[in-house]
């Protein structure tokens, strides 16, 4: 039997990892272009650049046949809440520190792991358990939550937070009913639309360098996207939910690099946790992947 199919679970891991790097430089530019432009505008731009992606996919799988939903309802709820939880990141991270945005989102994880269970009805051991739990330990000694002062944005993060990681069960429940290039042409295009229609009241127009920078944010975000879908498709969200404690390292990076946000000394005492949480799923993934292929041997 091939390799292939006992590392689909690692491949995700690794489009997930991908993925993380692309959306974190989305977010640091999200929370640049803020003071300047409205969070709808720039939605626009996400959604609306994002199309070219996967215009390429739908060309390549067959054109817009393809995107027919078998279960639409379905594809609509997921479009509803994952537009839902990029708003309330995309106002948010003009308004708090990076870091400390990234704080609350790193609650995701349990989100993940706990509706992926209810929804998706996918195993979930002790040692996974115990690995989310120590990977979210590690933020909370990084990030030191008792400093951060929880007002209205924080709520509003907390909530995207949440949208996004039900948004995400639902795109590995979609994959057992659609193909990529679906889920990921519905939200670009009601995204898009939704998100004009609410900016042109507002609407400012940008000078030259601004459209590069705006452009970019768009293709990094669909990039990302694509990314992140084919990793929901090929591994459980329980497996990929502690990877996204990695993106903690870039935020520090861009919060201070950018924005001359200064991590906390604590941050050094928790990365060894967050980047250990991750490693040890990955090194379980790896152990069941090799007992498997054992257990097919004649």
């Amino acid at each position: 039997m091939s390799d292939a199919p006992r590392q689909t679970a690692l491949h995700g891991i690794y489009f997930k990892l991908s993925a993380l790097v692309l959306f974190c430089t989305m977010d640091a530019m999200v929370k640049g272009l803020g003071g300047t432009y409205g969070s709808f505008q720039l939605m626009v731009f996400r959604s609306g650049v994002a199309l070219v992606p996967v215009a390429v996919m739908i060309w390549h799988a067959g054109g817009m046949r393809v995107v027919r939903s078998n279960r639409p309802w379905l594809q609509a709820l997921r479009v509803t809440i994952g537009f839902g939880s990029m708003f309330g990141f995309f106002y948010a991270f003009p308004r708090m520190p990076l870091v400390d945005a990234y704080a609350i989102s790193f609650s995701a994880p349990l989100f993940m792991v706990a509706l992926s269970v209810l929804i998706l009805k996918e195993p979930v051991g002790w040692r996974r358990w115990t690995a989310v739990g120590v990977g979210f330990a590690g933020v909370l000694i990084m990030l030191d939550p008792w400093g951060i002062e929880f007002h209205t944005v924080s709520l509003i993060i907390l909530a995207a937070t949440f949208c996004y990681s039900l948004s995400t069960v639902m795109v590995r429940l979609l994959s057992r009913h659609d193909p990529d290039v679906v889920t990921l042409f519905w939200f670009a295009i009601v995204g898009t639309v939704i998100s004009l229609a609410c900016a042109i009241p507002e609407w400012i127009w940008p000078p030259p360098m601004d459209w590069v920078w705006l452009l970019t944010l768009g293709l990094l975000g669909g990039f990302a996207q694509i990314l992140i879908t084919r990793a929901w498709r090929l591994a459980p969200a329980a497996v990929l939910a502690p990877f996204d404690y990695v993106s903690i390292i870039l935020a520090v990076a861009f919060g201070y690099l950018w924005f001359r946000e200064e991590p906390s000394w604590t941050v050094w005492y928790g990365l060894p946790l967050v980047v250990g949480s991750g490693l040890y799923i990955l090194h379980r993934e790896r152990v069941r992947a090799r007992e498997r292929s054992k257990s097919l041997i004649p």
